[in-house]
């Protein structure tokens, strides 16, 4: 198993994970703040879902499938508990950007997870090459893990 193997498999075992999570959440506690004034399991999944749909047009994939989740689920603490997308159509959604990442992801070699991201131009990269696609895949993986600890803290 190589490097680039472990960590498309740490990818794999988080979205696992994750799906696994969200589908034990009753309907009920869905939509219902983990703290006081905290996060939901709604905002969670919607914001992971707008992250990694953020990933297509960062990694040179395509464009957003799913733009309108921007929108809902922006970073606002406080103001964006409202207004959001039933479970199951937050699923779906989700379901279909990480399906469209995977495809590119199992595609890509070692050289291809190494290059620049869009967010980088081309001189920024020859002083920082730290600054690539694995890193940015490895950052949401550890985002992905943060949120499952939130989420752990909320009764099913």
């Amino acid at each position: 198993m190589t490097t680039l193997d472990i960590c498309l498999l740490q990818w794999n075992t988080y979205n696992t994970r994750m799906q696994k999570v969200f589908e034990t959440i009753s309907d009920e506690n869905f939509n219902k703040p983990i703290t006081s004034n905290g996060n939901s399991p709604s905002w969670i999944m919607g914001h992971l879902a707008d992250t990694d749909d953020a990933l297509l047009e960062l990694f040179g994939i395509g464009s957003r499938k799913h733009p309108e989740l921007k929108t809902i689920y922006h970073h606002e603490k406080g103001t964006n508990q409202t207004g959001h997308l039933s479970k199951s159509d937050l699923m779906n959604k989700w379901k279909s950007i990480t399906g469209e990442l995977d495809k590119a992801f199992k595609s890509w070699s070692e050289s291809d997870w190494l290059s620049r991201h869009t967010a980088v131009s081309e001189e920024d990269f020859k002083k920082e090459p730290h600054r690539n696609k694995l890193n940015v895949m490895l950052s949401r993986v550890g985002h992905r893990a943060s949120h499952l600890g939130q989420i752990a803290m909320q009764s099913k």
